[in-house]
């Protein structure tokens, strides 16, 4: 089994490529190089090359499709290793038409690494995502001047211009020597000297074959038309580590952007460059990040290394901060600083401290550190910082809620009492519970109180508020179980309505949106609960009422008055109702859905609904379903008592066709439709071919026409096997080799009818 997947899953690789050859949308994510063979890596270049397309363009696409940066580079060299090998064996003109022509420059080329689909999806730590985005360029700027300290070396091309007197235009490539040759001039060496050096050492070499040049009437501008590509290493805590081909031109910054920045153990604070064995500077992200500063952006040279070294100090800041993430520090960095990283304080802050949880050994220390002593204090590696939220206090406000017409939040006074409040508030409402509100209080201390009060005393006796009172003033509702009614049945909107005094059964018909078309309104039925209060366990619960309604609702027992917690129930017509309906298929007239008339219609009825019977159709083999059950009636043996089956909504009517074959199956050498000749079982067998090995003649039944199954019997050493008649099924199934003969059973019931003999002759002997 594993080798078949592996096989099937090496299978589904190729052709994956080949779609990919072929331009076509297949996903690579999954491809490995070592599973492909050297014929089909041969194959797959073939197919990018027939397209037209460059060595760059050809990794470029496959790159789109999801091939994996590591896949690439296991790729490209097995590619170049393939080459060389059949070079060496059949010749270079041998299959030379898609060689790669350049195989270093192949190898180096690093352009497929801006199509590489890189997203981060951890946002916990800040500053990884800036890399996550494949869709941004970060490329240096080749259309700017040339900066002015800008190293010339081999692969530069220049543009010299002469204006003035001279009027000439030069362009000159350096070569590996670094080096230029100028008509008129010579060779000049460029190599180490920057533009300002160049132009200069050019001038004085063109001055003498161009006089005009000393006497400042010929002027001389020296640019950089295509600068040369540089190789630089990566290394470390890095996305994609490697060696990658990128513009003279390019900064860290840049070289940066396309490895995908550092793993998230890589450091963003400290960005090694090491040219020539020696460290000549460390970059630092965050002034970026935090405000887009590029701080000594150092220009990259050939063969310099970028060293992402992993992370110096990790802090984590939460709670009420505008940036709550992990950051990054440098070691002298204190609490501020770190701060300002995370945006500083949001709006709700405490700003008072900050709550610091510090890993000491296998201990955690909980520190409080106050806002003088932020300058001063140098948070530890893995430091959690947690800013407060600002509990809000008001000093001078008091809130009123309940019965009162504008309930809400005053400004307090100490000269405000609850008569004074409550005319702010406009006054009690009309349903306020006059004899009972309450006061909530806070005490100098904290302490939470309540004060009662009788509203219908401040009058004569005010109260003083205090500040941060909350006063309550209920209203009688609060005070009362909500009553309600229910009305069930056939009515539109049945359920649970509010009581409300003085309504009546038409009003809550009306609220129920009124009769279903079969409701029994004449036969409608209330309960009532009895207002029995007495300590005596009573038998009689509710009381029973019978309301004889109009449509109209305007009879007298339309206006009765309802009570809390009645219940009343409209029924429906008991004959107004659709019965149901029988289906009727097979040999009959008018085949279809048929709707019960009456309660007591039984199949004669429904056949004859049904325009009786086709001249093809076996009445004797009707069939009746139920529920998906099938039915046993028989009208062959009881016609006039089958006949009258009463059917109910559902049921299922299937008349067969009267078929003059019988059909053999299982195992038997040659299954088929025999014509029905004679009843007898054993001729069919035999004209089947007889019973395979497996064929057990014990186990056979024949299935009639009308869905009633009979099996073979048997009687000590007789089998009785069942008749069979037109359009029968003759069954024999297949049983396991083991049992074949006699059963243990078997064999114990011949032995004991043996032994039974045996006493019964010696008997008789005797």
């Amino acid at each position: 089994m594993t080798s078949f997947f592996a096989k099937t899953k090496s299978i589904l690789v190729l052709v994956a490529i080949f779609l990919v050859g072929s331009l076509g949308a297949q996903d690579l994510k999954n491809l490995k190089i070592n599973q492909l063979s050297d014929q089909q890596m041969m194959q797959v270049w073939q197919q990018f090359s027939a397209k037209g397309m460059t060595e760059s363009e050809a990794m470029k696409m496959m790159v789109q499709k999801g091939l994996g940066p590591n896949e690439v580079g296991m790729f490209k060299k097995r590619l170049v290793g393939i080459q060389a090998a059949q070079k060496s064996k059949f010749g270079t003109t041998a299959a030379s038409k898609n060689f790669i022509k350049d195989t270093s420059m192949f190898l180096q080329d690093s352009s497929w690494v801006n199509e590489v689909p890189f997203i981060r999806t951890n946002e916990r730590y800040y500053g990884y995502s800036f890399f996550s985005n494949p869709n941004t360029e970060f490329q240096p700027n080749l259309n700017v001047a040339t900066p002015k300290n800008y190293i010339l070396g081999p692969g530069d091309e220049l543009n010299i211009t002469l204006s003035g007197l001279n009027e000439t235009d030069i362009d000159a490539k350096l070569s590996r020597d670094g080096s230029i040759k100028v008509e008129y001039v010579g060779v000049i060496s460029l190599t180490g000297l920057t533009i300002e050096q160049a132009k200069q050492r050019i001038f004085a070499r063109m001055a003498k074959s161009y006089p005009a040049l000393t006497m400042g009437k010929t002027k001389l501008n020296l640019s950089l038309s295509n600068g040369r590509s540089i190789r630089v290493t990566v290394i470390g805590e890095v996305e994609r580590p490697g060696g990658y081909q990128v513009s003279a031109l390019a900064t860290v910054f840049n070289v940066v952007y396309i490895t995908g920045g550092p793993t998230l153990n890589g450091t963003l604070r400290n960005i090694q460059v090491i040219r020539n064995n020696k460290m000549v500077a460390t970059i630092d992200l965050y002034p970026f990040l935090q405000k887009g500063v590029l701080p000594a952006d150092i220009r990259l040279e050939d063969q310099d290394v970028l060293v992402f070294t992993p992370t110096l100090k990790r802090v984590e800041f939460a709670g009420m901060v505008k940036r709550p993430m992990v950051y990054e520090l440098l070691p002298n960095e204190n609490l501020a600083q770190a701060l300002a990283f995370a945006g500083g304080f949001s709006d709700s802050a405490f700003t008072d401290r900050l709550k610091i949880v510090q890993l000491n050994g296998r201990e955690k220390l909980y520190k409080d550190v106050e806002t003088s002593s932020f300058m001063n204090y140098i948070p530890m590696q893995s430091d959690s910082i947690f800013a407060e939220k600002m509990e809000p206090l008001f000093e001078n406000k008091v809130t009123i809620t309940g019965a009162v017409y504008r309930p809400g939040e005053y400004g307090y006074t100490p000269q405000l009492s609850l008569k004074n409040l409550l005319k702010k508030a406009d006054g009690l409402r009309a349903d306020a519970f006059l004899t009972r509100a309450i006061i909530k209080r806070v005490g100098v201390n904290r302490e939470k109180t309540i004060v009662s009060v009788d509203l219908n005393t401040l009058s004569t006796t005010d109260i003083a508020l205090s500040s941060e009172d909350s006063i309550h003033v209920f209203a009688k509702d609060d005070l009362i179980e909500q009553q309600y009614v229910t009305i069930d049945g056939n009515v539109r909107n049945p359920g649970k309505v509010l009581f409300r005094k003085g309504m009546q059964i038409q009003d809550l018909i009306a609220l129920a949106g009124g009769f279903l078309n079969d409701a029994a309104y004449h036969r409608v039925e209330l309960s009532r609960l009895e207002k029995n209060r007495t300590d005596a366990m009573s038998n009689q619960m509710v009381d029973l009422m019978k309301l004889e309604l109009d449509a109209a609702l305007t009879n007298k027992d339309a206006s009765l008055t309802l009570e809390p917690q009645d219940y009343i129930y409209v029924p429906r017509l008991l004959n107004y109702k659709f019965i149901g309906d029988v289906k009727v298929r097979g040999e009959v007239l008018f085949p279809g859905n048929f709707a019960l008339e009456r309660r007591d219609e039984n199949i004669q009825d429904i056949i004859t609904r049904a325009g009786g019977l086709t001249q093809y159709g076996s009445l004797k083999d009707l069939q009746v379903f139920r529920n998906g059950t099938r039915i046993g009636v028989n009208l062959e043996q009881n016609a006039a008592k089958d006949m009258g089956l009463l059917l109910l909504p559902g049921d299922s009517l299937f008349v067969s066709r009267n078929d003059p074959y019988v059909e053999i199956v299982g195992a038997v050498y040659n299954p088929q439709l025999i014509r029905f000749e004679s009843s007898s079982f054993k001729s069919y067998i035999s004209a089947a071919g007889g019973l395979k090995n497996r064929g057990s003649l014990s186990k056979a039944y024949i299935q009639y026409s009308n869905g009633i199954n009979r099996k073979t019997t048997k009687f000590l050493f007789f089998r009785f096997y069942p008749t069979v008649k037109s359009g029968s099924k003759i069954i024999v199934p297949e049983v396991p080799e083991k049992q074949k003969g006699l059963t243990i059973a078997e064999i114990t019931a011949i032995t004991s009818i043996i032994s039974g003999l045996v006493s019964l002759a010696a008997i008789l002997k005797l």
